[in-house]
């Protein structure tokens, strides 16, 4: 099945000239730390967010059909903010994402974080 849908649209695709984005979801990866029991996720040998090691719900069967694959991973991050009037400065919480373009034929691996707020996507100096 799955076979027939990534060929399905990459003829699809290919005919008008369209990228299409699948979406992955994730499920907790539980077992040893060393390389995900020996198998590779792309250049990534284990994909991290919020605290939790996961892995791509649809396996390696699905990964054999696609052409590039991303992750979007996000955490918190402790920052100190001065708050006008106020005696001494403030923790806030601050949620980071972090784009992995874990694997592309064509490309090197290579990672950017970033973060919303109310003036959009922000890049953040690493």
């Amino acid at each position: 099945m799955f076979f027939n849908i990534s060929g399905t649209l990459k003829g699809l695709a290919n005919k008008f000239g369209l990228a299409v984005v699948v979406t992955n979801q994730v499920v907790d990866f539980i077992g040893p730390h060393d390389k995900m029991n020996g198998v590779r996720l792309g250049n990534l040998e284990s994909l991290d967010t919020s605290g939790r090691r996961v892995s791509p719900a649809l396996g390696l069967a699905w990964a054999h059909c696609i052409n590039s694959r991303v992750f979007l991973a996000r955490h918190e991050q402790s920052i100190e903010v001065n708050i006008r009037n106020a005696p001494s400065t403030s923790i806030c919480s601050q949620t980071h994402r972090t784009f992995h373009l874990v694997f592309a034929p064509h490309l090197a691996y290579a990672s950017a974080e970033f973060v919303i707020n109310k003036e959009g996507i922000v890049g953040v100096s690493q």
